[in-house]
């Protein structure tokens, strides 16, 4: 593979464990995630810690792919320097179009985020971080899942509810006013894809994180 150099001055985001930037090779627009040094543990240590976290988020990308779930492609894999270079998904988080997107569309997004999220959790993966910031509409309208930094493979249904919960909080933030008829279409298309009786036990279990006050909403 040939050397792939960044588009200048393209940092896209500056997380606590990875620096994501455009990049460019042949041409094609890609995705780096690079996971940085922490200089509070020792060298091997960290190294270790690095490439573990890298090639795990790289099998539940390969998974997710496999189950037919909008998330990047992985181009290349250099645990050697604990990096990701993945398809670049051109478009807008969540976040940015739920206030100008009509509401009959937003419901179609919401029914459609919701059936891709059962098919997730269905193949048993969650995702670990499933907020406005990380699903991407594309310029169809589409809705693609990011970063799966902190994503498992498990069947425990508190990971999922885990998942749902976030959703709930990050719309509850951020557009307070869209929240209810999002999540309406969301558990709707989450129930057509995991089934009433999944859906059901996970709005219990979601009633319950939420009765407990944890995992507050990270943006």
């Amino acid at each position: 593979m040939e050397s792939l150099e960044p588009v200048e001055g393209q940092v896209v985001k500056l997380g606590a464990e990875a620096v994501i930037t455009a990049v460019n090779w042949s041409g094609y627009e890609l995705i780096l995630k690079r996971r940085v040094e922490k200089r509070y543990r020792r060298p091997e240590i960290d190294e270790a810690v690095r490439r573990s976290r890298t090639a795990h988020e790289a099998k539940v990308i390969t998974r997710l792919r496999e189950l037919k779930i909008p998330a990047p492609a992985i181009l290349f894999l250099d645990l050697s320097s604990s990096s990701i270079y993945m398809q670049r998904i051109k478009g807008q988080e969540l976040r940015s179009v739920l206030t100008t997107t009509p509401d009959e569309q937003l419901v179609n997004l919401a029914e459609n985020l919701g059936r891709i999220v059962g098919r997730m959790h269905k193949g048993g993966v969650a995702h670990g971080d499933l907020t406005l910031a990380n699903i991407i509409i594309d310029d169809r309208g589409r809705p693609w899942l990011v970063d799966f930094g902190l994503s498992v493979f498990t069947t425990e249904l508190e990971d999922m509810a885990v998942d749902i919960h976030l959703l709930d909080r990050s719309l509850e933030s951020t557009a307070p006013e869209k929240r209810e008829q999002f999540m309406r279409g969301f558990l709707r298309g989450y129930e057509e894809e995991a089934g009433r009786g999944e859906a059901r036990a996970m709005l219990s279990k979601i009633s319950e994180i939420r009765s407990r006050g944890r995992y507050v909403e990270r943006g």
